[in-house]
């Protein structure tokens, strides 16, 4: 069955230019269109469609009164909000509202069909779910996924997520059993994780797209994962060119996060600072975000933002922040951070300069090869709070077994 989908613009060339690139897909059929709020109402309330795209600025009716009036008359029906600009409050009103996605005027076809495709399927699950009732909790338990995000750029957020995983994964292979740890890089333009770990992979995200256009099932999925051999940990690699970013759909992510989900016990995802469909598909599945900030106006400024979008979105304790070059001497300190933001630090990442840069440029994460300095002594600990081990318990088995918990704690 066609994917049915309702454009609601005021402008007749942008409902024409949204309808020829939409008919060029056999799975979309377009069933009919509005040109005002109220119109949008009315046709949501007699065709149910499945998906509605809908102009941010359409007259009659405001979008959030739209939004707010779809979710109420077909809860199934995802709207897809069109923005002449993208920014993180408008995003956050539509999104609080109800919208299931954002995209910025003008969206490519190929972005547009997949914004609509997984809207669909995301509406199919809550129809799935409506039908079957309540239902009772899978035996099989599902992992967790930790992202970790900064609305600024240069913020440490791949430093964090390459020696965060690293650690747990290390930490978890310390009895012999193999961790079941994966660490995604989503920074889909400019990702360094591979670098980071010194890792030579022979594939990446973009080709797992490409393979997996009609469907990524766990088989398919291991292909292309990188082992980091000092520690056991799978990696999902970014692409190795910017220009096959734009192969990496929604879609994608999502089937990416729900396979790594029923295979591995925790997933780490390096997302990139823009807050693209993507960074809000994972964002969505995740038990834990890592809001890493520091010790700068801008930074604060930034994060505070993003910390009141993101609880909007969210309940407050799936948001954990984290406070990078912690021991900077800048005129800010720790009680300026948290009286700003309004939250305690999770964790303080002290500044050490010398030791990240080396374990960048030999790919070495500092972690495993600098496990005494104190940068990497807090992330370690971070890691073993986040897999409910307690320090002194971790003191006594590195006591008696040795290995990497016995060189951090002697």
């Amino acid at each position: 069955m066609a994917i049915s989908v309702l454009i609601a613009d005021a402008k007749p060339a942008s409902r024409q230019e949204l309808q020829s690139q939409l008919e060029r897909d056999r799975s979309i059929e377009v069933v009919s269109e509005a040109s005002d709020g109220r119109q949008a109402i009315d046709q949501v309330r007699a065709l149910r469609p499945s998906v509605v795209l809908l102009d941010s600025a359409i007259p009659g009716l405001d979008s959030i009164s739209v939004i707010e009036q779809i979710d109420t008359l077909s809860p199934e029906t995802a709207v897809i909000v069109l923005i002449e600009a993208a920014d993180m409050d408008s995003m956050r009103r539509l999104m609080r509202a109800g919208a299931r996605d954002c995209m910025a005027r003008p969206p490519s076809q190929d972005e547009l069909l997949s914004a609509i495709k997984a809207a669909h399927q995301s509406g199919a699950k809550q129809r799935d779910a409506a039908l079957a009732g309540p239902t009772f909790e899978s035996t099989k338990a599902q992992g967790d996924i930790i992202a970790v995000y900064s609305p600024q750029g240069g913020a440490g957020k791949s430093m964090l997520s390459a020696n965060l995983a690293v650690a747990m994964s290390k930490i978890m292979g310390e009895g012999g059993t193999a961790p079941r740890i994966a660490l995604v890089d989503l920074n889909l333009q400019f990702g360094d994780i591979d670098l980071m770990l010194n890792l030579s992979p022979q594939n990446t995200i973009a080709g797992l797209a490409q393979k997996g256009h009609g469907g990524i099932d766990a088989e398919l999925l291991e292909q292309y994962l990188t082992l980091h051999t000092e520690s056991g940990l799978r990696v999902l690699v970014a692409p190795s060119t910017p220009q096959y970013a734009e192969s990496i759909t929604v879609y994608t992510v999502e089937q990416v996060v729900e396979t790594l989900r029923e295979n591995y016990d925790i997933i780490i995802v390096d997302t990139p600072s823009q807050l693209q469909d993507t960074t809000l598909a994972v964002l969505d599945a995740a038990k834990m975000i890592i809001l890493l900030t520091s010790l700068d106006l801008l930074a604060l400024h930034k994060t505070r933002t993003a910390l009141e979008m993101l609880r909007q979105l969210y309940a407050p304790e799936k948001i954990q922040v984290v406070l990078n070059r912690a021991n900077s001497d800048v005129g800010i300190s720790l009680a300026d951070v948290e009286n700003v933001l309004g939250v305690p630090m999770r964790a303080q990442i002290p500044s050490d300069g010398k030791v990240v840069v080396t374990s960048i440029n030999e790919g070495k994460p500092f972690v495993l090869f600098n496990a005494q300095t104190v940068i990497a002594r807090q992330i370690i600990k971070l890691a073993m709070e986040l897999l409910g081990r307690e320090s002194e318990a971790s003191e006594e088995v590195a006591a008696k077994n040795g290995g990497f918990l016995k060189k951090l704690f002697k």
